[in-house]
């Protein structure tokens, strides 16, 4: 065995250091230097956190945060992480924005980010990644459709209604099934699940109806379903009702999903097959096992490439009660569909989302709502958006959710 000399056992090096004591000026002064650069560059912060943990709920409870709030720089998320642990929640859906208007900088197309140089889904996720005793939080992302500056810089992608009206925010159904449209909200979907690996990505306001008339979609309906022209009633008008319609929109909208499902596969060195990928989807009333075709929203149809439905339960802007929220879910049940593959989210807006003053419907509303989503099989359950959870809904939640004595600070962020 080597033996240890003075080089090795510290003499020698102490001798030298007494003799150059300029060197330990040198590196002190250094180390201070590269200290300060560190912190101030905060190289950890680009490096996202765990957003999807090892062991999931077998029910969750999410509440869902609106871009407005994870792009502002001055959002308290430690007080958000609070009032998570307050009301109970064990996951929270943090919207990352549009193709062209996103909540951190997209490589691919650095001109969309709502703040060069922040990626504010990392700052989310690490102030929420886990509560209060420690257990992991199921963070997801949240994907708008929406496409308005598009639309504006190049009219030609927007859906046009049977009377030839241009959507403002919707592109058309050809654009979502073979243009640059749905090429790059798959491209979205697949970069979001590479970079953060969330538990899920749910893809939002995601329609047909209106405004899927055009001479691009017509083409698309007939090589899509062998017909001429379109659906047609006895004055020769388009029938936007007919349910040939309902079918091929929701085909659309699968073949869509099915693009963003095989991109998410194939990231993460195939890890990425355990990311979820969810869609949101509007209520029937009148039908809720058929789902809403009319939009494309043909829930067996979807189901064949989303791994999970998200329902909108809004029972505040269309004057819907907790009653009839449970006939929806008794009638999943009852039609046969697997009841773990639907989240039902419950939407705080008394009114339209853009009515300003925003409106919300009553805590006590709120957990009626909740307590019928929760029937018939249905575990996963969301609240949105964190901007409508004053006080009083935080208290109501925490009792139904069996979270502790929330806080009694007033705003989502404070």
């Amino acid at each position: 065995m080597e033996q240890a000399g003075p080089e090795r056992d510290g003499v020698g090096a102490r001798a030298r250091r007494r003799r150059r004591p300029w060197l330990l000026t040198v590196v002190a002064t250094l180390g201070v230097a590269v200290g300060a650069a560190v912190l101030l560059a905060r190289p950890w912060e680009d490096v996202p956190p765990t957003m999807r943990p090892t062991v999931v709920p077998e029910q969750e409870r999410s509440v869902s945060v609106d871009f407005g709030i994870v792009t502002d720089p001055d959002t308290d998320w430690a007080a958000i992480d609070r009032h998570l642990d307050a009301v109970g929640a064990n996951g929270v859906d943090l919207n990352a924005g549009r193709v062209e208007f996103t909540a951190f900088d997209w490589p691919a197309h650095p001109e969309v980010a709502a703040e060069p140089g922040s990626d504010h889904l990392s700052r989310a996720a690490r102030a929420l990644q886990r509560a209060a005793d420690g257990t992991p939080r199921e963070i997801g992302l949240i994907v708008d459709a929406y496409v308005p500056e598009w639309i504006k810089s190049d009219p030609s992608i927007a859906g046009v209604s049977a009377k030839g009206t241009p959507s403002p925010y919707r592109a058309s159904a050809s654009e979502l099934a073979t243009g640059e449209v749905g090429d790059r909200l798959v491209e979205y979907v697949t970069d979001l699940g590479e970079r953060y690996n969330p538990s899920r990505i749910a893809v939002t306001e995601l329609f047909l109806n209106f405004y899927s008339f055009g001479d691009d979609d017509l083409a698309l309906y007939r090589e899509m379903t062998g017909a001429d022209d379109w659906p047609r009633d006895a004055d020769g008008q388009i029938d936007e009702d007919d349910p040939e319609l309902g079918t091929w929109r929701s085909e659309v909208l699968a073949g869509l999903l099915a693009r963003m499902r095989a991109g998410l596969d194939g990231v993460r060195d195939g890890q990425g097959e355990q990311i979820e990928l969810a869609m949101d989807v509007r209520v029937g009333w009148d039908d809720p096992a058929a789902g809403a075709p009319a939009s494309g929203h043909d829930y067996e149809i979807l189901l064949q490439s989303a791994d999970r439905l998200v329902v909108w339960a809004y029972v505040g802007a269309r004057a819907r009660t907790p009653a009839d929220v449970e006939r929806v879910t008794a009638a999943l049940q009852s039609a046969g569909f697997d009841m773990s593959r639907f989240t039902v989210s419950v939407g705080l807006w008394a009114a339209s989302a853009d009515a300003d003053p925003p409106q919300a419907i009553s805590p006590e509303r709120m957990a009626a709502t909740l307590r019928a989503a929760t029937t018939h099989g249905v575990g996963d359950v969301n609240v949105t958006p964190l901007s409508h959870l004053s006080p009083a809904h935080r208290a109501t939640l925490a009792r139904v959710w069996g979270g502790a004595a929330p806080s009694a600070s007033a705003g989502p962020g404070g």
